[in-house]
């Protein structure tokens, strides 16, 4: 009997040992699992990615019209300051002020992906070509005051001014 016994150890012992190639089952069976855990870890990845952008997406709302607000009372500082130089200064300034309308407008252009399909898309869009119309106003202005004040484009920035104005007074 204690032969019995030690051989029934000896053999479990190096059954243990050896392998045996799984099953077709158990292969297809762990290959399933490791495609639901994939397709679980990606899932959530998407599920954390929209997350984030409607964290942004509302930060962006949040923060629209008083960005807005102080970009439009710098552009009219910019323009008054610009206007009240000497003649001989004036190009240099409205430059200045071409470039920074620019940045404006990259900002507000960036912001229409981010708020697509919301109520500040449209506002963006008029904020952005506001600020399209601005820049290109300014360079006009570098050709002198009577250029300024015959430039094009007036009543589209004001247009586009009135619209943004009216949605954050809402």
């Amino acid at each position: 009997m204690p032969a019995k016994i030690l051989f029934l150890l000896l053999a479990l012992t190096l059954s243990g040992c050896a392998s045996l190639p799984p099953s077709s089952s158990t292969a297809t069976a762990g290959a399933a699992a490791r495609s639901t855990a994939l397709a679980n870890r990606n899932a959530e990845a998407a599920q954390q990615h929209l997350a984030a952008v409607a964290a942004q997406r509302a930060e962006a709302g949040q923060q629209f019209c008083p960005n807005w607000q102080q970009a439009l009372d710098h552009a009219r500082s910019n323009a008054i300051g610009c206007a009240r130089m000497p003649a001989n200064e004036q190009a240099t300034c409205w430059q200045a002020v071409s470039q920074w309308a620019r940045e404006e407008s990259r900002y507000f252009h960036a912001l229409a992906p981010l708020l697509q399909g919301g109520a500040y898309a449209s506002p963006a869009a008029q904020a952005a070509h506001f600020f399209d119309l601005t820049q290109d106003w300014a360079i006009t202005c570098q050709n002198g005051q009577k250029a300024c004040t015959a430039a094009s484009g007036h009543q589209q920035m004001d247009h586009s001014k009135n619209a943004v104005n009216q949605f954050c007074r809402r």
